[in-house]
């Protein structure tokens, strides 16, 4: 595998090096257990391992499997070395950048041989917390591993991945799970599918948050923690810990020269107050009357194009995922408008032609598109005038990109989500049952939509201009459990 091949997205684990990462954000502590986590397989819990409190020896684990074993779940792989037996408390640990790093000088390893362990006592450390009861699992998003279309068999590039994992378990030798999210789903950090699949690997033993923790090098640090560190390139790895509930450290606070040196080297200090630099639903400022204010100028909006006997068009603003058809459908198809959605009708013409014919019979009409810049929305005003009808827009999502993206994330991973939040779907999981993710708008979307993106003014021949306060919906509240994660 070239270097130039292990190119990845923003969220793919692998990282450059240890020493590229930085330290600044603080934040809100750690994240609360949700429903989920809590039921997901807990059956019963049991004790720590009898070997919990006992000194290191430094004789490594004795394996059961020179080899590690494979299998997939929904586009998830599942490695285990070793046989590792169930445990109430995990040890978990991102891979690039955490447990290893490059061993050359290039960004990219460039073969299963290019890397080391993140501290040389990686082994030895990992070992010990073994000793200590507590389950060792690896969770690691990876890029690029899947077959092209037609494929059957793995790529050269997953082959090299599954080399170098058997490499590093020989050197760690010790029991451990590895889950690898080759997809980008419900599975993948910091969306919380994989510490779902996480207890299940777990014989569905209940785990003990409180005593769990998820080691990471996506923290969301500014550059310049230490000289010459650079800011990580996400928080992915923090955001996911809090949406597991446990707590989070840096690879830089776990591998120090004090815990290394160590016999028992858990429990670690407390975990720092960290500063999540996401998207964070939780903060969302409630709308209060906006949205009844909003429908009552529509309303009046209405009253007025009735008793001129005319029509009335709305133009919807806003970028995908931002709510225009949920707007749409729950609030103006109940008072007679017409929806007119290019997903539907496939091409603009269409569209134009629907409003033009509902415009000609007086009709209440909304464009639920983006319409981003005044060329998008200069059509629309111009048929509404060529019938004499009132033409107003209603601006949504404007000023926050990251809300809109959130909600993507969201409606494509609800089906998953769902679907792990079941406990009685667990055998079904077990045979690769889980059902795909659901549609995702690219984020080539959100750049070309923003970067094209004009505020609409009463200049370009609205009547007026309305602002929509976005307001959540769910079908149920474990759906508003869901959608208040980080994605």
């Amino acid at each position: 595998m070239t270097a130039s091949s292990a190119k990845r997205n923003i969220d793919d684990d692998t990282e450059p090096n240890a020493s590229s990462h930085s330290m600044d954000r603080r934040s809100r502590g750690k994240g609360r257990r949700t429903k989920q986590q809590q039921s997901l397989g807990a059956f019963f819990r049991t004790k720590p391992s009898k070997n919990a409190g006992k000194a290191d020896t430094g004789k490594a684990s004795t394996s059961t499997s020179n080899e590690v074993q494979w299998r997939e779940v929904g586009g998830t792989w599942i490695g285990k070395w070793g046989s590792p037996a169930p445990a109430s408390v995990l040890a978990t640990f991102d891979l690039d950048g955490t447990l290893i790093c490059v061993k050359g000088k290039g960004r990219f390893p460039k073969d299963s041989d290019d890397w080391r362990f993140f501290h040389p006592e990686v082994p030895q450390v990992l070992r010990r917390m073994h000793q200590q009861g507590y389950g060792i699992m690896i969770l690691s998003n990876q890029n690029g591993l899947k077959p092209k279309k037609g494929d059957t068999g793995l790529s050269k590039r997953a082959m090299e991945f599954r080399l170098k994992i058997s490499k590093i378990s020989s050197q760690l030798n010790v029991p451990f799970t590895i889950l690898v999210a080759t997809l980008k789903d419900y599975m993948r950090k910091p969306s919380p599918g994989m510490w779902y699949l996480a207890q299940q690997e777990n014989d569905d033993l209940a785990i003990d948050a409180s005593g769990s923790f998820f080691v990471g090098d996506a923290a969301g640090r500014l550059a310049g923690w230490k000289l010459g560190a650079v800011a990580d390139f996400s928080d992915s790895d923090l955001a996911f810990a809090l949406n597991a509930g446990v707590s989070f450290y840096t690879p830089e606070e776990v591998f120090t020269k004090e815990i290394c040196s160590r016999a028992e080297p858990l429990p670690l200090p407390p975990q720092q107050n960290w500063d999540i630099t996401r998207f964070s639903p939780r903060e969302l400022t409630e709308p209060g009357d906006a949205h009844k204010e909003l429908i009552g100028a529509i309303e009046k909006q209405i009253e007025k194009a009735v008793a001129a006997r005319v029509g009335l068009l709305i133009v919807l603003v806003g970028p995908p995922a931002c709510g225009k058809s949920t707007f749409a459908v729950n609030d103006l198809e109940p008072l007679g408008f017409l929806r007119v959605n290019m997903d539907e009708l496939k091409t603009r013409k269409k569209c134009e032609d629907a409003v033009n014919c509902a415009l000609k019979m007086n009709t209440c009409v909304v464009v639920d598109n983006t319409n981003p810049d005044i060329a998008a929305r200069h059509t629309f005003v111009k048929i509404a005038e060529e019938h004499g009808a009132s033409c107003i827009a209603v601006v949504f999502g404007h000023e926050s990109r990251d809300l809109a993206i959130h909600n993507n994330n969201y409606r494509a991973q609800l089906v998953q989500a769902r679907y792990f939040s079941d406990i009685g779907q667990t055998s079904q999981t077990q045979q690769g049952a889980v059902p795909d993710c659901g549609d995702r708008v690219p984020d080539v979307a959100y750049h070309s939509y923003f970067k094209r993106f004009v505020l609409p003014e009463i200049s370009e021949g609205f009547a007026c201009v309305l602002h929509h306060s976005f307001v959540p919906r769910f079908s149920s509240a474990e759906d508003k459990q869901f959608w208040n994660r980080y994605y």
